[in-house]
């Protein structure tokens, strides 16, 4: 109150202009410190997804480069006396009343780096909603070629569509709220100073908004980040080793993972197991060629069995084991030549099926174990 008292009647000894000044500049340091380290959440997370940097070895430069960044713009202006209060809009601000001036000052020391910040994040977010929809196009295509082959069901694999949405709003978030805090903040303050200071209402109004800007851009980056889903797993996972709780499974968005905290923890995948068998029946012995009956029976009983293994051609369970019978029918004991022949195309067929399947699935849990990684 004291020091509102003395700016009201314009009486400021030297030690509340201190105060002033020094209020103006720690606003000011915080102000640019904030606005590098959410750029660089952006950028980190385009390198991290789109380019396959490890982060964690990112961290250190991301603080860095924000911190010289954040002293080279905020002391300059500092020494140059030009924080303290501001005749134009009766607050602790820029203290210069020259127009022209207090313009090149701001512009220079905190308007243009906010605006290239909020650039930045949208560049940065928008190239990675492009990769991972590309990579969710890409995706469905090989989840489509690998039913073709083994006829399971997808819905285990294939990423859910309210999952996937929810991924692309949570990193459209933050540029959006930073495009709409940051911008007309700086939007509001430059209209301040061209106005030269409070005229009219209006002027007043832009005033109010503002300060209710600069002061709930705090509010809206916490709210953001209370709603993250990795810093709310790690809430979970630091208050279960606190308070000795283990067992915690992950959240509903992971899918065919389960998981728990605690010591030897595993993860398990569900795989699926592929198996192409080729039965040939052997030649008939001397005795079975004297006896038509027993000479055809095998046969009989061959077409039965592949009658029923094609009737549960398509299992149920993904996870189930998947069995196919490439079975040849019988052959005579005097068709050496031909049995042989045979033997090699079925060999040669399941091993190509074999084959086909094997990689298929590789490309499939190489597919989504990218996407895991990167997410």
């Amino acid at each position: 109150m004291r020091i509102l008292d003395l700016c009201s009647t314009g009486r400021i000894d030297d030690f509340y202009a201190g105060c002033l000044t020094y209020t103006s500049f720690v606003e000011q340091l915080t102000l640019e410190l904030s606005s590098f380290l959410l750029f660089c959440i952006a950028l980190n997370l385009q390198l991290v997804v789109v380019h396959g940097v490890n982060g964690q070895r990112m961290e250190k430069f991301y603080l860095i480069i924000s911190a010289l960044l954040t002293i080279v713009l905020v002391v300059p202006p500092y020494a140059a006396g030009q924080y303290g209060w501001d005749p134009l809009e009766k607050d602790c601000w820029y203290t210069n009343d020259n127009r022209h001036e207090r313009i090149i000052w701001q512009v220079t020391t905190q308007m243009a780096w906010t605006a290239l910040t909020v650039i930045g994040e949208v560049i940065c977010s928008t190239v990675v909603l492009v990769f991972m929809l590309q990579h969710n196009s890409r995706t469905r295509r090989i989840f489509a070629s690998t039913r073709s082959f083994s006829h399971a069901s997808s819905a285990p694999q294939v990423l859910h569509a309210n999952r996937y949405k929810s991924i692309i709003l949570r990193v459209a978030l933050y540029p959006l709220a930073s495009c709409c805090v940051n911008l007309l903040s700086v939007a509001t303050a430059l209209h301040s100073t061209l106005s030269n200071g409070i005229q009219d209402r209006t002027d007043y109004n832009v005033l109010l908004l503002s300060d209710f800007l600069y002061g709930g851009r705090a509010i809206v980056y916490a709210l953001l980040a209370a709603t993250d889903p990795a810093l709310v797993r790690g809430v979970r996972a630091l208050y279960s080793q606190m308070f000795g709780k283990h067992g915690i499974t992950t959240s509903s968005d992971k899918t065919g993972e389960t998981g728990s905290s605690g010591h030897g923890s595993h993860f398990h995948r569900p795989t699926q197991v592929f198996i192409e068998l080729s039965t040939i029946t052997s030649p008939a012995s001397p005795e079975a060629i004297d006896k038509p009956a027993t000479r055809n029976a095998p046969g009989e009983v061959v077409s039965d069995v592949l009658g029923d293994d094609k009737k549960n051609d398509s299992p149920s369970d993904p996870n189930a084991s998947y069995l196919e019978l490439g079975i040849a029918g019988p052959v005579e004991a005097s068709s050496g030549l031909e049995f042989g022949e045979q033997t090699r195309r079925t060999r040669i067929r399941a091993e190509e099926l074999q084959r086909r399947r094997s990689e298929t699935q590789r490309k499939d849990r190489e597919g989504q174990e990218a996407f895991r990684k990167q997410i």
